[in-house]
């Protein structure tokens, strides 16, 4: 077409104004009012026993579940923020900081569990975590996908790493108060495989930002 300054014309009349993206506050509540009340229902399809709270040491897993729901909306919100070019995600100190002391609550719940037979059948963990993480992990990385990701492999990691913790924060309701060994070693390959499996999943469906 000689006539370009027609084809500008056209093209110009043909565009639509592009809707921006709310506030990354305003995208972790939306994300945390659908996943919340999914993970919720997905649990139930993993036998469980619920927490009793009325044992010694039942504050230390509450306390711990509400640490691992903190740590869930940091890495969601830096999540968000990272993928979009000029923004920075929440600090790793910070981060590392409540996972250090989730860490250590973890470390100092074991001995009163020590003297009990750890039963395989009592508390599912990982498979609590990853059928619980399934329907979080596919919201997450569709509120990622409506924007091209800046930095894909590092939001997708942490957003793997927020829906982790929020699968985490539920197992708490759902769990022996003292924590044995091997259920603890179940939480972090659980915590593994759901950021493995974000960034797997997310690489094929995010738009990565190529600039």
């Amino acid at each position: 077409m000689s006539n370009h300054e027609r084809l500008i014309e056209r093209l110009s009349g043909e565009m639509q104004p592009v809707k921006p993206l709310r506030a990354t506050r305003w995208r972790v509540i939306a994300w945390l009012a659908l996943a919340l009340p999914c993970g919720i229902v997905a649990s139930f399809l993993v036998p469980r026993t619920l927490t009793n709270w009325s044992e010694p040491g039942a504050l230390r897993a509450l306390i711990q579940s509400v640490l691992a729901f903190m740590l869930s909306l940091l890495a969601v919100g830096s999540a968000l923020n990272i993928s979009i070019p000029g923004r920075r995600g929440v600090s790793g100190k910070v981060l590392a900081s409540l996972a250090l002391t989730w860490l250590g609550l973890s470390l100092s719940s074991m001995p009163g569990a020590l003297s009990e037979a750890h039963d395989p059948s009592n508390t599912r963990c990982f498979s609590f975590l990853l059928v619980v993480s399934t329907p979080m992990m596919v919201l997450i990385i569709a509120s990622l996908r409506r924007s091209r990701a800046h930095r894909p492999l590092q939001s997708l990691a942490m957003a793997g790493l927020g829906v982790a913790c929020l699968a985490v924060s539920l197992l708490a309701f759902c769990h022996p108060v003292h924590l044995h060994p091997a259920d603890f070693l179940m939480h972090l390959a659980g915590v593994a495989v759901v950021v493995t499996l974000t960034v797997l999943l997310g690489r094929r469906w995010v738009k990565w930002d190529s600039r």
